[in-house]
């Protein structure tokens, strides 16, 4: 398999007299690969359609426990809330920032940002957006009582005001270099003020929906069955008004219920691919696979610090003695590449030579039983077994679970594979009673832009998602490091140095980054390619093919 290639460059918006910079990622020429055994080839954007479609229907996994766009953490929200409400910035199809509800910004200096809203965009309610509405909006992340999946975005904001009737000033306690990509993620989504405080716990939920700005509008929501999104017609983006007027997601859990409804053609696409019916689904005539650039990274994530996982030596030769190569072969059909660090090559947005230099560098992700016995050797093997969580919700998961469990038995550990239904499977990202019984937890994981810093900034102490509880003085000044600094060459050093530290702890065992896929039938077209269905209205640019 060959590897995919991209170029790095800078996105620059331009607010009134300040030139705001954002280190993104631009996607290039891309040599093809293989996957099933056929040549693909990295694409942003499916082909354009020729007209409007009534209806689409799409499959998720899981039902969201929320529409709240604070508690967005998995990709079944995320994929939904994205089409239906918008942030201040969101991702284009290249993976660069783009405007939003903001048309512009400034970051005049090191500790402020400020935002200029667009005229005349109105909530899905007919209300008009404000300032009071975005500074709503973002200080939500700040109070605890709510509890925000995303309120590390808002760990240096000091202060966040309406500075006009259609600006947003915020300021900061210390440089934070990430700040403004996070406003493209669920971080930066505004939603109507008066709407969260009139419905309150019903907000988000089944009975309350949503009221934001986004090409579609909350319709229904059938619990355990679907979701339905109805096209806004009066949504302020003309580039991007729907050109279908119904999405209905639908929730099927049973990844071959996904593959015979989209045979069938009851399902139109979904993201969610199982990699072993992609030749399948090819060669149908039904519709067509895409693949497109992605920031993530499929993972084996240490859990339990004091589990049989608890010494590094271990952890790393149970590393060493995984076939990643095989997993990819079999598990993901060649539809991506090896994995050696947290931070995978699609989120290198800046000072690709460096980092693939570290990446290269980097041995624990190497294939070496021999060398993995002697590591083991040298330290007490666990007496109990290593618990690996496995999902139904996706195909690779038990593929991945049994080569791990194999790998382990060739220098000498167990592995007990643990199946937990999809509904659950994602509770451990929030909830620490979830996690607790799991030393190995499979999962992709990556970036919500092209900055790696984000990635590392999970490793940090005392960090939401660091669910391991590492700390270490020396990583943390490094991360802070990077956060106050502009200058790319200078960033990326302090990050690859504590890109070393957390490889050198195995705190996650990677596995491979994938390539994003996604299915439309052969009716369909119009949809991104790239990861960007979670930060971006996606929905709105399929319609019918010619």
């Amino acid at each position: 398999m060959k590897r995919a290639s991209t170029v790095a460059c800078r996105a620059m918006f331009r607010g009134g007299a300040v030139a705001a910079v954002a280190l993104v990622a631009c996607i290039g020429h891309v040599q093809p690969g293989q996957a099933g055994g056929h040549d693909i080839k990295l694409v942003e954007l499916t082909p354009e359609p020729s007209s409007e479609l009534d209806r689409i229907a799409w499959a998720v996994s899981s039902e969201p426990a929320s529409l709240d766009w604070i508690r967005d953490a998995d990709t079944s929200t995320g994929s939904i809330l994205a089409n239906v409400c918008e942030g201040l910035l969101r991702l284009a199809p290249d993976l660069t920032l783009e405007p939003a509800l903001a048309k512009s910004f400034e970051h005049p200096d090191a500790t402020t940002w400020i935002y200029h809203l667009h005229e005349g965009v109105a909530f899905h309610d007919g209300s008009p957006l404000t300032a009071a509405d975005v500074v709503f909006s973002l200080k939500r992340n700040l109070d605890p009582k709510a509890g925000s999946f995303w309120s590390g975005a808002f760990t240096k904001v000091k202060s966040i005001e309406a500075t006009g009737p259609l600006e947003v000033t915020v300021r900061l306690s210390a440089p934070d270099e990430l700040f403004n990509a996070y406003m493209s993620s669920p971080a930066g989504i505004v939603e109507q003020a008066a709407t969260v405080q009139r419905l309150g716990q019903q907000y988000g939920t089944p009975q309350g929906g949503v009221n934001c700005v986004g090409p579609y509008k909350f319709a229904s929501w059938q619990s355990g069955q679907s979701i339905t999104l109805a096209r806004d017609d009066n949504y302020f983006d003309t580039k991007l008004r729907a050109k279908t007027k119904t999405v209905e997601f639908d929730i099927v859990r049973d990844p071959a219920a996904v593959v015979n409804g989209l045979l069938s053609g009851s399902l139109d696409g979904t993201w969610e691919v199982a990699p072993a019916s992609i030749e399948r689904l090819s060669s149908s005539g039904v519709g067509a696979v895409y693949y497109g650039q992605s920031t993530q990274g499929y993972n084996a994530i240490v859990m339990d610090p004091t589990g049989p996982l608890a010494d590094p030596v271990v952890r790393k030769a149970l590393s060493m003695a995984i076939d990643r190569q095989a997993i990819i072969d079999v598990a993901i059909k060649g539809a991506g590449q090896e994995q050696r660090a947290p931070a995978v090559p699609g989120s290198w947005g800046y000072e690709r030579k460096a980092f693939q230099a570290a990446w290269d560098d980097i041995e624990s992700a190497t294939l070496d039983i021999e060398g993995a016995k002697k590591l083991l050797a040298t330290t007490k093997a666990p007496a109990k077994p290593i618990v690996l969580a496995t999902t139904n919700a996706e195909a690779q998961s038990s593929v991945i679970g049994a080569e791990i469990q194999s790998a382990a038995a060739k220098i000498g550990l167990k592995v007990e594979l643990k199946l937990i239904p999809a509904d659950q499977y994602y509770a451990v990202y929030t909830d620490a009673a979830a996690r607790k019984g799991i030393d190995l937890y499979l999962t992709g994981w990556g970036t919500d832009f092209a900055d790696p810093l984000q990635m590392y900034r999970y490793f940090k102490t005392g960090d939401l998602y660091n669910f391991f509880g590492f700390s270490n003085p020396e990583y943390d000044a490094l991360v802070e490091q990077a956060d106050a600094q502009s200058e790319p060459t200078e960033r990326a050093q302090s990050i690859i140095k504590a890109q070393k530290i957390v490889v050198g702890q195995t705190l996650w065992i990677p596995l491979y980054a994938s390539y994003n896929t996604v299915f439309l039938n052969a009716r369909a077209t119009g949809a991104p390619a790239s990861y960007v269905q979670l930060h971006s209205p996606w929905a709105a640019r399929i319609g019918a093919a010619k």
